[in-house]
């Protein structure tokens, strides 16, 4: 099993994916929708990881970055959270094209959930997994510019400037955004009742998920417990464990998709 990196077109917006083909015949396909700014590339090996553990199930994976995002065409204030959703549309029809057309389910992964979840229709989208979804995007900006302030008021950062530093124009986090980020991001929420999908949130602990009548709720163990509110490497999870978790929404595919986990 090899992963197969390759650009494709959304639009005229040129996308960068890495393809992880399903061992045999691939019985469903799984589009992994990233984490946005610095969640992306914090999380990147574990979500490789997964990708190839689903793969090896029989399940095709694509992994892909956002036109201004990752390895895609574009530079960080080219990314747009509106324009986003075709971005996914194109690379669910990517998957299809590779893969089969097989049932699709649609992986959003923290801030991409909100995008996964307006996507679903114009992807044909089967299913949804919401893996520790941001569910209110007014409420992901104002932590994003709190932590923004919070690096600009840091004496350590700027031992010899007034503080707090001034902001730069447009950027968060050290990110550059579009003119358009927060406000598009804004009023982008997820919201019971908003989709006709079965729907899988994962999330930590003590974290009260979205109800939906057509879902599940998986929670992960308290040694992922530091990646629920943020994607962050102060500590590091291993796919081990996610284990059970993955188990779970692989049991949970809709009827004629999967019947059993091998192994």
């Amino acid at each position: 099993m090899r992963m197969q990196p390759f650009h494709f077109w959304a639009q005229e917006r040129r996308l960068f994916g890495v393809l992880h083909p399903a061992e045999g015949t691939a019985r469903a396909l799984v589009l992994m929708c990233p984490p946005l700014l610095h969640e992306h590339v914090r999380s990147h090996r574990f979500f490789s990881q997964m990708a190839d553990r689903l793969a090896a199930d029989g399940v095709a994976c694509l992994r892909f970055d956002y036109h201004g995002t990752g390895d895609s065409e574009g530079d960080d204030a080219g990314f747009s959270p509106d324009l986003a959703l075709a971005d996914i549309a194109c690379a669910a029809a990517e998957l299809r094209r590779r893969a089969g057309d097989h049932p699709l389910v649609l992986m959003g992964i923290r801030a991409s959930a909100p995008l996964a979840f307006h996507a679903a229709d114009p992807a044909r989208a089967d299913a949804l997994w919401l893996w520790l979804p941001v569910v209110d995007g007014c409420a992901y900006v104002q932590s994003l510019e709190a932590q923004d302030l919070a690096a600009r008021s840091d004496p350590l950062r700027y031992p010899l400037r007034p503080l707090p530093v001034p902001a730069e124009r447009d950027e968060l986090v050290g990110f550059r955004t579009s003119a358009g980020f927060r406000k598009e991001f804004a009023a982008r929420c997820v919201v019971a009742g908003g989709t006709r999908l079965p729907v899988s949130v994962v999330t930590g602990p003590d974290t009260m998920p979205v109800a939906f009548a057509d879902g599940s709720h998986h929670v992960l163990p308290e040694s992922a417990a530091d990646w629920v509110d943020e994607l962050d490497l102060r500590s590091v999870i291993h796919l081990r464990d996610a284990e059970p978790v993955l188990e779970a929404l692989l049991l949970g595919l809709p009827q004629g998709i999967r019947a059993v986990v091998n192994g």
